[in-house]
């Protein structure tokens, strides 16, 4: 048999997947998977019908390389996009809470144009609670589809590889990528630092945009992301010395206290500002990079220009959620406060809608946005849209202090002090902690 007509190909479901072209046909004509996406779906094709832990997941498709959920998250959208599977009634790929996915489809294997009829592989019945997770089928299971799980079980193992490259300067270090794809890694890996808001994460996610930019100077996604952290660095972490506090957590109070106008956060900022007009420049339909441009020019007081540039960002994307959260605040830090409320509510709804892509990267800001949003109601005198928000941010973020400590307090103030010893308790309980007499 010539070996250029051997095809390395798989059913699922309806879709015909080719994973040496990288091709899925089915409904709708062929398309091409991202090689990742690919990996995911081989992965998932190989133990078809049972859970695959989230963790052998990334340890699979990331080898070498510490990643955020998000990536997982975005890799898995992305695969239920080509296969046209909905999340909330899936077909393909289901979601098992806190453990990983599961394939749902039947899984055929095809080794080549001249084999004969391929092999089945049924979907395993999903298992009951106490079940555990089998990664392995057993030993009569092999022999009865011996010839197509030998040929899934080699691709699964071979689905990624690592390099190492030396570092120059005389180190002897190594750096481990994923081979084909490690700029995006890297990039992903520093996001999901940045957003974690803490200066040693911060820090990481700087050197890690710098090592990107030094291989690929103009990657739009590394200069916007290394504005945003330089910038990130200077309003939270005044690096001059002086009294007064050593973190700002707000804006307005790093401005106020004038350290931005200060070398050498004076420098940064410049510097912030010149990567993210690069990335621009580079990229005009970017809403990460009008993004980070905003976030610069905002830091150095051009409060007009900023909000420009974080509308271009919305336009370019609606669910743009840290855009529409600068808004807001620049909104009030100039004194339009009544128009802030409206772009905080449309970023607290742009997080839930990409929650799954971004998990890593919104779930520390989800609560507390929808507590500020409540808390904001409150200064407004209207006690029931606080409430509303308190409750929302319950329904999604369980047992979160400052929602039920807000919640409690209202509901005392309106004669319900029952419910509310009933919420304190369940979180001082359930928590470890001190309920709603903490801070």
């Amino acid at each position: 048999m010539n070996p250029e007509s051997d095809v390395l190909a798989i059913r699922v479901g309806e879709w015909r997947v080719e994973r040496n072209a990288g091709l899925l046909a089915g409904p709708g004509g062929e398309q091409r998977l991202e090689p990742k996406v690919m990996d995911l779906l081989w992965l998932l094709a190989a133990e078809a019908g049972k859970v695959v832990g989230r963790e052998h997941i990334m340890a699979t498709l990331w080898p070498g390389v510490i990643v955020g959920d998000d990536s997982l998250a975005r890799t898995v959208s992305k695969l239920r996009q080509a296969l046209g599977d909905d999340a909330k009634a899936p077909r393909y790929i289901e979601t098992i809470a806190k453990r990983g996915y599961r394939l749902l489809a039947d899984v055929a294997s095809v080794v080549s144009t001249d084999a004969p009829a391929p092999i089945l592989l049924p979907a395993t019945p999903a298992p009951g609670p106490q079940a555990a997770i089998i990664s392995m089928p057993t030993k009569t299971h092999r022999r009865r589809i011996a010839p197509a799980i030998v040929v899934l079980a080699l691709v699964a193992l071979g689905l990624s590889w690592v390099f190492h490259e030396r570092a120059g300067g005389g180190e002897t270090g190594t750096r481990t990528v994923a081979a084909g794809d490690d700029s995006r890694v890297l990039v992903e890996l520093a996001d999901d630092y940045y957003f974690q808001f803490s200066r040693a994460d911060n820090e990481a996610a700087i050197e890690l945009y710098q090592r990107v930019l030094g291989l690929h100077p103009d990657d739009v996604p590394a200069l916007s992301g290394l504005a945003n952290a330089l910038v990130q660095r200077c309003v939270r972490w005044p690096q001059s010395p002086g009294p007064g506090p050593t973190e700002f957590h707000q804006l307005r109070d790093a401005l106020a206290n004038g350290h931005l106008a200060r070398a050498p956060a004076l420098q940064q900022l410049q510097r912030a500002r010149q990567l993210a007009e690069r990335a621009v420049a580079l990229a005009p339909d970017s809403p990460v990079a009008h993004k980070a441009l905003g976030f610069a020019l905002s830091a150095q007081g051009a409060f007009d220009p900023a909000l420009a540039e974080y509308r271009r960002a919305v336009a370019l994307d609606a669910d743009a959620w840290g855009a529409l959260v600068d808004i807001g605040d620049i909104l009030e830090i100039t004194g339009h406060s009544g128009e802030a409320l409206p772009y905080l509510e449309r970023a607290y709804a742009a997080m839930g809608r990409t929650y799954d892509q971004s998990s890593a990267r919104i779930r520390p800001w989800h609560a507390r946005l929808g507590v500020g949003i409540a808390e904001r109601y409150l200064a407004r005198g209207d006690a029931s849209a606080a409430e509303t928000w308190y409750r929302t941010v319950l329904a999604h973020s369980p047992l979160d202090p400052p929602a039920t400590r807000g919640l409690a307090e209202l509901l005392r103030k309106s004669g319900d002090s029952a419910e509310a010893d009933r919420l304190c308790t369940e979180l001082t309980q359930r928590t470890a902690g001190q309920g709603c007499a903490g801070p």
